[in-house]
């Protein structure tokens, strides 16, 4: 009779215990060991949490894939719109117009020599040029240090108010304080004179 009173009296401890540790918790430490439990209630918010995350990020990924396709489509239509209006604008362009349309840089002379030789200037650069009036071109000659030279020809390149092409470009190779010439053509260009030409 005592044996089933302290067995009943152990089952009911051990539940009380199971219990407490499932609402509670439980953080023991024996021989060196820890055990550590989350109590019930942690782990079901724990895991709420993650499904909404979850579901948050479903979400987020889902509105910005839309978003982007979107985007995608609108950009595609917008193209199209704008290839169908180029095409139809080029379809009925007069001769005139496209002339115009490739009409090639127009400069006098002496605004060349002054843009020119300002560059020449400060690089300290020897420059002769020839004008082919007939092919709208200009050759150039150059003759300064190496890096002047690469210099030069830089600012002519980036000279928004020239606009020059410059192609054939042969130079020799040196130093940075070595003396080299160079020579290239500037195409495309209709010069004026003031004399006739052009």
């Amino acid at each position: 009779m005592i044996r089933k009173v302290l067995l009943l009296i152990l089952t009911v401890l051990l539940a009380i215990g199971l219990f407490n540790s499932f609402a509670h918790g439980v953080s023991l430490k024996f021989m060196g060991l820890s055990v550590n439990t989350s109590a019930y209630s942690t782990i079901v918010d724990k895991s709420k949490q993650l499904v909404n995350k979850k579901a948050e990020l479903e979400t987020k990924n889902n509105k910005d894939y839309n978003q982007a396709l979107s985007r995608q489509e609108a950009a595609k239509s917008n193209f199209k719109i704008n290839k169908a209006s180029y095409d139809e604008l080029a379809n009925r362009a007069s001769v005139e117009e496209v002339r115009q349309a490739n009409q090639k840089e127009e400069y006098f002379l002496d605004y060349l020599w002054m843009k020119i030789g300002t560059y020449a200037n400060t690089n300290a650069i020897k420059v002769k040029i020839y004008p082919n009036y007939e092919r709208d071109e200009i050759k150039f000659d150059i003759t300064g240090q190496y890096i002047a030279v690469i210099n030069f020809i830089y600012d002519l390149e980036n000279d928004k108010e020239l606009s020059f092409n410059i192609d054939n470009i042969v130079m020799q190779g040196g130093s940075s304080s070595a003396v080299t010439k160079a020579s290239f053509v500037v195409s495309s260009i209709h010069i004026v004179t003031g004399e006739g030409n052009g």
